[in-house]
Order: C-alpha cells, then sequence, then structure tokens
C-alpha cells in the first residue's frame, strides 16, 4: 500500500496555479513600474486585465470539454497537461481578477 500524500498530477497541478499566479503579478507588477517611471505599454491596465479575465473564462471553458473527450478517449497523459494548463490558466485568473479590482 502507498503511503504519498499526493500524486505527482495533484503536485504539478499546485506548482502551475502558483507560478500562474506569480507569474502574471511579475507581470503587472513590472508595467505599474514602468508606468510610474513614464513608460506606457498599454494605455488603460484595467482593460488589459479585464480583457484577460474574459479571455481565460472562454479558454476555461474550453479545457474543460477537451478533458471530458479525452476522458472518455481513456487518453491520461493529455488529461494530465490539459488539467495542467488549466491550473496555470486558473492562476493568471486569480491574480488578472485581483488586479482587474485594484487598478
Amino acid at each position: 500500500m502507498k503511503k504519498e500524500i499526493m500524486s505527482k498530477s495533484e503536485v504539478w497541478v499546485i506548482i502551475a496555479l502558483f507560478f500562474g499566479l506569480v507569474s502574471y503579478s511579475i507581470f503587472m507588477f513590472y508595467l505599474l513600474a514602468k508606468r510610474s517611471k513614464g513608460i506606457n505599454y498599454f494605455n488603460d491596465l484595467y482593460s488589459v486585465n479585464s480583457f484577460v479575465v474574459y479571455f481565460l473564462f472562454f479558454f476555461m471553458f474550453f479545457l474543460l470539454n477537451q478533458i471530458k473527450k479525452y476522458i472518455r478517449k481513456k487518453e491520461q497523459r493529455i488529461v494530465n497537461f490539459i488539467s495542467v494548463l488549466g491550473a496555470f490558466s486558473t492562476g493568471v485568473l486569480l491574480a488578472s481578477g485581483f488586479f482587474t479590482i485594484v487598478l
């Protein structure tokens, strides 16, 4: 009997969620720092964040349908990859939602 706390796929999902949160936060703080120095990559960061939120909601529904399709085909590796991609997208979605509220 195995005595593991989490499987490898669950660990990858948690790591991807963390990287999504951190990477988008670093990107937004970079843009905010450049904006305070007078360099504007985007005129309105709120519109960029709201676009990212809407796009990721669409992308999550797309990934959900793809997971259902590959579960029926019993393709475990593809399902694991899509779940990690979904976790990364969820992390970015959480960070962009936070910056949408703040900005």
